[in-house]
């Protein structure tokens, strides 16, 4: 009889981790992967053109994670790179400054394994800073679509696992979008299955002075959130209850668009938008 082998028995899940000169926090984030209790795992990090010393710090991995050196191309299309080439069952995604505690791969595969109509499953997350200290516990929420695409309200944090049939019958994603391709690619993957809140803490998103929530964007990259309801609405497979809110949803987006234009010192642009 043959022993039980963790790497061929359990279903593969690969982890894609893109960095863009965040030096500090790779090593963290990587040794956060290599400790899962789970082990078949296919751990390909991205770097996306850094020009700190990234590279450095990846070559100390040589031959216990698969590395790719790149121009610099945007966080969309290296997360793309690195899940086409991706050969899991199930595929997620780590920033490299954000960690996962040693049983969350393990916890969504079985949650994942166990409910063949979820497409998806991500876990609750604690906010920690740059000294990885934390500073607000359970931060994420259920998913909901309706309060997703009306209010712009995205709840999912690090490390979300889904399944990779799906991942392909959707598409990655959207390479134009800067501020919201995850929340864009959530309303098309819905589209095939439920998407599952695991009320357990097992990763932590860090905040801190170079995070994305810190950045103030121009008007141009705000109104992104108007262009993904253009697209949602244009869509075919939207729900009833949905589409008798669209009003209200673009309500919401150029409410974004005003309060990002507000805080820039655009007062004249945020005041243009927020009477829409």
């Amino acid at each position: 009889m043959k022993g039980y082998n963790a790497m061929t028995d359990t279903p593969r899940v690969t982890i894609v981790t893109p960095t863009y000169n965040q030096a500090e926090y790779l090593s963290e984030s990587i040794e956060s992967v290599l400790r899962q209790t789970y082990k078949n795992i296919e751990f390909i990090v991205v770097n996306d053109g850094s020009t700190d010393h990234t590279s450095k710090i990846l070559e100390s991995y040589h031959g216990r994670i698969t590395c790719f050196n790149q121009s610099n191309m945007g966080q969309a299309r290296t997360l793309n790179r690195g899940w086409q080439i991706a050969k899991g069952k199930y595929i997620s995604y780590l920033s490299s400054d954000d960690l996962l505690k040693e049983d969350a791969v393990a916890k969504l595969v079985a949650l994942l394994e166990a409910a063949p109509n979820v497409v998806c499953s991500f876990p609750d997350a604690d906010l920690i800073d740059r000294n990885s200290r934390i500073i607000k516990k359970n931060v994420c929420r259920p998913f909901d679509l309706e309060k997703l695409v009306v209010r712009q309200e995205c709840y999912i944090g690090p490390s979300p696992l889904f399944r990779r049939e799906a991942y392909l019958a959707c598409g990655g994603w959207n390479a134009d979008l800067r501020l919201a391709p995850d929340r864009e690619f959530w309303m098309r993957l819905a589209n095939f299955g439920e998407i599952n809140f695991l009320q357990t803490s097992l990763s932590m998103y860090r905040l801190h002075p170079n995070s994305i929530s810190f950045r103030e964007f121009s008007e141009e990259a705000s109104l992104e959130y108007v262009k993904v309801l253009d697209d949602y609405f244009n869509s075919s497979t939207i729900p009833k209850e949905l589409l008798n809110r669209k009003d209200e949803a673009y309500g919401f987006a150029y409410y974004i668009v005003a309060r990002n234009c507000l805080r820039g010192g655009y007062f004249r642009r945020g005041h243009f938008y927020y009477e829409k």
